[in-house]
C-alpha cells in the first residue's frame, strides 16, 4: 500500500525528470549563439512611401547609360532623342492651387495608386494636374480608370505621358 508521502515523492520525481528533459532539449537551442538572424537570414526594408520615377526620367536614364559607354570614343552632343515608346497616364484632377493638387496626390498614394503632380506653366497661370501612372499598357489604365471611379468617385481621363 502506497502512502501519500510516496505519491508526492513520485510526482516530484516525475516533474523533475520532465523538467530536466525539457531543459536538455531547449537550452542548447536557445543558447546556440545563432539567434534570430540564423533562422531568418533575409531582412527586408520597406520605404515609408513608395517612390515612382516619371517615365521621362526613366527614358533619359537609359539613353544616358548608352551615352556613358560611348563617351570615351565620341564627344557628347546635346541632341534630344525621340522615343518610339508610347506611355499613358490617368489624369484625375486639375487644380490652380498647388496644395489641393498635392493633397489629392497624397490621398491617392495612401490608397496605393502611383500618383504624381504634373505642373503646367504658362506666362499668366500655373495648373497642377494630378495623374496616376505612367503605364505602357493602355488597357491596364482603362481598368484602373473604372477602379478610381468606383473607389474614389473621381472621373478620370487617359492622357499621353509625358
Amino acid at each position: 500500500m502506497e502512502t501519500n508521502l510516496d505519491k508526492a515523492l513520485k510526482q516530484r520525481l516525475l516533474g523533475a525528470v520532465i523538467l530536466a528533459a525539457l531543459l536538455v532539449i531547449l537550452v542548447p537551442e536557445w543558447l546556440d549563439g545563432a539567434g534570430h538572424k540564423s533562422r531568418y537570414p533575409q531582412t527586408i526594408e520597406m520605404r515609408e512611401k513608395p517612390v515612382f520615377q516619371p517615365m521621362q526620367e526613366i527614358m533619359q536614364g537609359s539613353s544616358n547609360q548608352a551615352d556613358n559607354k560611348n563617351s570615351a570614343a565620341e564627344p557628347k552632343v546635346n541632341s534630344k532623342k525621340h522615343s518610339t515608346i508610347k506611355a499613358w497616364a490617368l489624369q484625375v484632377g486639375s487644380f490652380k492651387d498647388k496644395i489641393n493638387a498635392h493633397n489629392l496626390k497624397d490621398r491617392l498614394m495612401v490608397k496605393g495608386f502611383p500618383a504624381y503632380v504634373d505642373t503646367l506653366k504658362s506666362p499668366d497661370k500655373t495648373i497642377y494636374r494630378v495623374r496616376i501612372g505612367p503605364e505602357l499598357d493602355r488597357s491596364r489604365l482603362e481598368k484602373l480608370k473604372k477602379k478610381v471611379l468606383e473607389s474614389e468617385k473621381l472621373k478620370a481621363m487617359i492622357v499621353n505621358h509625358p
